[in-house]
């Protein structure tokens, strides 16, 4: 029997094992953790962070901010056409990296609908619906 994906501290996901991602950040994101980095003086030594904060029937949920970095990190570069360099990197925890190897950060402002901030999009997304560690065991990642 395959067991489902975890995310708790007893199972310990192989960083060595998972491929670097590949993170794309919009420009209109840029300019907005820019204006964030900019004002907010108890961000300094922080790490933006991109986290699998949750699991639904339609997959994972995600989750953006700034935290300290954890041992098991794994720093990620980000391709952006507004920087034209990889001088902004994320941070993963080893989970997270093994399911969203290709994704995108945009800054949403949806004033009429009550909708602001940063949204996480996983190209793979569909892969991960249900209960799809059953189907395939490829899918749950590697662990020490």
């Amino acid at each position: 029997m395959t067991k489902a994906p975890s995310h708790h501290s007893e199972t310990k996901v192989d960083p060595t094992s998972v491929p670097t991602p590949e993170v794309k950040i919009t420009d209109k994101a840029i300019s907005q953790l820019t204006l964030i980095m900019e004002n907010d003086f108890t961000l300094k030594g922080k790490y933006l962070r991109l986290l699998i904060s949750g699991k639904g029937c339609d997959g994972f949920n995600y989750s953006v901010g700034f935290t300290d970095w954890n041992q098991d990190d794994m720093q990620i570069p980000v391709l952006s056409t507004e920087l034209n360099s990889t001088e902004l990197h994320v941070i993963m925890d080893p989970f997270t990296a093994f399911y969203l190897q290709k994704c995108s950060v945009d800054y949403v402002e949806d004033f009429a609908n009550n909708n602001e901030g940063f949204v996480v999009t996983n190209e793979n997304q569909k892969k991960f619906s249900g209960k799809f560690w059953k189907k395939d065991e490829q899918k749950v990642p590697p662990t020490v």
